[in-house]
């Protein structure tokens, strides 16, 4: 019997090689698990998740980002695209934020380009943490961003 090529043996069987190939079939599942289908960014994938389609008009919303961790005085910026169903953007489409708490502001309501962006605004008179929202709607389809609110540490 060679030892170094062998793991180990039950009753005189080498059991080396299904070992090994056990191994090799689970982590080819696993990898498998994490690529990602066309319509939803997996893990491996650098794409936003599309949600759709909208009625009447057939488009699909990405948002930018999805979830949001600020300090109160911070404005962070919500980018909302809006594609059709091959992914070009379309112009002229409303869409409308709307905060839990504070206001967004934004340049305008409708898509130039396929996109909108807002950038939100905490109310003030308050440094507590908690966790605001904004839901973004595009014809019958809403989505929601998370933000949550820190207070702000100075002097880090």
């Amino acid at each position: 019997m060679n030892a170094a090529r062998t793991f180990f043996t039950i009753g005189g069987t080498k059991y080396a090689r299904w070992l090994v190939l056990g191994v090799l079939v689970g982590l080819g599942g696993w990898l498998a698990g994490l690529t990602p289908d066309a319509t939803h960014a997996g893990i491996l994938s650098g794409a936003k998740r599309r949600y759709g389609p909208t009625k009447p008009g057939g488009y699909y919303v990405r948002l930018d980002p999805s979830v949001i961790t600020m300090a109160h005085s911070q404005r962070p910026q919500v980018t909302v695209a809006v594609e059709d169903a091959t992914g070009q953007p379309v112009d002229d489409v409303f869409v409308h934020f709307s905060p839990s708490e504070g206001r967004m502001v934004t340049g305008s309501s409708r898509t130039r380009g396929g996109r909108v962006s807002g950038a939100y605004t905490a109310p003030t008179g308050s440094d507590s943490p908690r966790t605001a929202f904004v839901i973004v709607t595009v014809e019958d389809v809403e989505v929601t961003v998370f933000i949550d609110i820190v207070p702000a540490v100075y002097g880090r």
